[in-house]
């Protein structure tokens, strides 16, 4: 690798590093807010919503590189532009690939990370991220740490604390059971503490009572008592056998699903193509880079602005983008999963064959539109 080289993987690895850092810190800002109820509802700690918000950033590097490639691609070579460096260079007999190879082995590493997100490192970020989310829910006990507040544990199940006195001692205890709507359960007990034991944790109950309602009669059953037991893991959802979602799955459980399995059975078109389609990902990378250096480099060259080219290579490869999805759906109906490769790898050809033309032929193209 020569000074050239260097000096053109400089002026465009910086301005990657730049705009894949302040990309991923935006959209992961809005993302983490979704993750706001595991402090507000659960009684959880920052550090806990830290690192689950963090389990996500895998999923948008996914999205955001191809795009941070084509945004550093363009700006390296409009500033050399700018300073006339890259008339320099054609005048001094720097062909069009000489130029674009050390970006092209950014483009190479940036589709080899993309695809290694794809099919690892999101999916088993996403588990990890499930698997944490779903131990917090069915922590039963968790939830009666804020006192003064009624809430909803699980689907039919509230509780609520006037207060809380540490190491799981609580005042003025009510729990309010309506998951079997034919047998409903009120506990109220005005104290309570927490115990661990061989058969789980227990929730020891204080000078209280239990209103049963059977049906709809309207008639309540009231049992007064003096201590109660209650086992937590009645109460919690538990986290059971996780439904394993398109994002949560690796390469192989997309591409063959499981047919003993209901959810693979109702979606197994659907599956396949999410497979293929983020087998296709990593030809958006190369797609979208040729898309910018042909906007920059490609064409006959010309002194005035290049704002009208990169406006049209921008909406170039957002069109690209929006035709995969559009396509990756038609795939999953038809079955015809070569259409998800479509759009990435025509583009990529025709823009490889444009930029790489001989340059007498590139002479002939109006103005080196796109």
């Amino acid at each position: 690798m020569n000074s050239l080289d260097k000096y053109l993987l400089r002026q465009c690895v910086t301005p990657l590093l730049m705009i894949l850092a302040v990309t991923t810190a935006i959209v992961w800002m809005t993302q983490s807010l979704q993750r706001i109820e595991i402090i507000v509802e659960y009684g959880q700690g920052f550090w806990t919503f830290l690192y689950l918000s963090l389990l996500i950033i895998p999923s948008l590097l996914a999205v955001i590189i191809p795009f941070a490639l084509f945004g550093a691609i363009v700006y390296a070579l409009y500033r050399l532009h700018s300073d006339s460096e890259i008339a320099v260079m054609f005048a001094a007999g720097v062909s069009s690939w000489r130029l674009s190879a050390p970006l092209l082995l950014i483009t190479f590493v940036a589709g080899v990370a993309t695809f290694y997100i794809n099919a690892d490192l999101m999916p088993r970020s996403y588990r990890v991220l499930k698997a944490n989310v779903a131990e917090i829910r069915a922590d039963f006990a968790n939830s009666l740490i804020r006192s003064g507040e009624f809430v909803s544990v699980s689907n039919g199940l509230t509780v609520y604390v006037d207060e809380t006195r540490g190491e799981g001692q609580y005042v003025g205890l009510l729990i309010n059971d309506y998951r079997n709507r034919e047998n409903r359960e009120t506990y109220m007990a005005q104290r309570a503490v927490l115990q661990d034991s061989d058969a789980g944790t227990m929730l020891l109950l204080k000078n209280g009572n239990v209103q049963r309602e059977a049906g709809y009669s309207g008639k309540i059953d009231i049992i007064r008592f003096e201590d109660w037991a209650i086992n937590l893991a009645a109460f919690g959802e538990g986290p059971g056998e996780l439904q394993l979602e398109m994002t949560e799955r690796y390469l192989g459980e997309l591409l063959k699903p499981d047919m003993s399995k209901p959810y693979d059975r109702a979606y197994a078109s659907e599956l396949i193509a999410e497979g293929h389609a983020r087998l296709a990902a990593p030809f958006y990378t190369v797609a979208y880079a040729l898309v910018g250096l042909y906007a920059l480099i490609g064409g006959a060259y010309t002194r005035r602005s290049y704002f009208l080219r990169v406006a049209m290579a921008s909406a170039l490869i957002f069109g690209l983008r929006v035709s995969g999805y559009v396509l990756q759906d038609i795939a999953s109906a038809t079955g015809m999963m070569w259409l998800v490769y479509m759009p990435p790898v025509i583009a990529a050809l025709a823009f490889s064959c444009l930029l790489y033309a001989p340059r007498q032929a590139r002479a002939l193209l109006p103005g080196g539109a796109i």
